[in-house]
């Protein structure tokens, strides 16, 4: 599953949807930009509730898994951030976070993300 998380968050399309790479690498690169903001919230609560079910694709015998790719700080829904990650985490998803700019505060995702259980590395590139 693909989904954009701006102003709000916007499923772009299910991954069950396409059954070969090339297909799916041309449903990515057809991905509209979209100049909006950050709503991490919005787009971990739409991966929650519309790609993490049976319903869509969702395969009970897989762990889920979000790979949050992020170019900047939530700037929607903060004060909600902090709740939706715990519950995401409750349910057993496991969030991976990926920073691609200078503007992805460490600290900030750290809190939330980092399960400190677990050896966890920091990769700049």
């Amino acid at each position: 599953m693909k989904l954009f998380a701006g102003n709000k968050a916007y499923l772009q399309f299910y991954l069950c949807n396409y059954t070969d790479t090339q297909s799916l690498e041309n449903a990515v690169r057809n991905i509209p930009y979209c100049d909006e903001n950050t709503n991490t919230t919005g787009g971990l609560r739409l991966t929650r509730t519309e790609i993490f079910n049976t319903a869509n694709c969702d395969r009970p015998d897989v762990p889920n898994v979000i790979v949050l790719i992020t170019d900047g700080n939530p700037t929607w829904e903060t004060d909600l951030l902090g709740d939706e990650v715990r519950l995401i985490k409750s349910l057993g998803i496991r969030i991976v976070g990926v920073g691609v700019t200078n503007e992805v505060s460490d600290v900030h995702y750290a809190r939330l993300f980092f399960d400190y259980s677990l050896t966890t590395k920091r990769y700049v590139v």
